[in-house]
């Protein structure tokens, strides 16, 4: 078997309620990323030692989920760029802390991928080919997403399993 750099390993159809994303907003140029230029994950370094999520964390009531997100948006104007989030997916009444942004997203049916490769960078940036055949593969499609999310959960995408192999957590709204 020819190893490839990622494989969706499980696909589950949800319901997501109506969601916020809360955290820490940076605007990027698609061009400059696929130039080979990538800041997001010194913007994630920065996120994490400026502690962004202690004051989300302590609004336990409100957290939908307790994975740290990365939230790609606004690439649908195109304009060249695109915005991204990284924060928590919060439910309604959370209280934004000074400096962070909140996007809402409204209810939809989405795809929950858990993708695995050899390295969490083999999976960063939603990774469209292995995800769109997949979900090709179910008979659904996602031409018309606004938002995609990657989860980082603090054990399968941190901690390698017994084969070596980390887990990316994705939402991908579904048409």
């Amino acid at each position: 078997m020819v190893y490839q750099m990622n494989e969706v390993v499980k696909l589950e159809v949800i319901k997501l309620p109506k969601l916020f994303i809360v955290g820490k907003e940076f605007s990027y140029s698609h061009i400059v990323l696929d130039d080979g230029d990538n800041r997001l994950p010194s913007f994630w370094e920065k996120c994490i030692k400026e502690n962004i999520f202690t004051p989300l964390e302590l609004q336990s009531d409100y957290i939908y989920n307790k994975s740290y997100v990365g939230v790609f948006l606004d690439w649908y104007l195109d304009d060249g760029n695109f915005t991204y989030i990284i924060g928590m997916l919060m439910k309604d009444g959370v209280a934004i802390p000074d400096g962070y942004t909140i996007r809402e997203l409204d209810e939809s049916e989405a795809a929950w991928l858990w993708v695995k490769s050899k390295e969490l960078k083999d999976t960063r940036a939603v990774p469209f080919e292995s995800t769109n055949i997949a979900i090709k593969k179910i008979g659904r499609d996602f031409s018309k997403m606004k938002w995609c999310i990657d989860l980082y959960d603090s054990t399968r995408s941190t901690t390698p399993d017994e084969n070596g192999y980390v887990i990316l957590d994705c939402y991908i709204p579904l048409d």
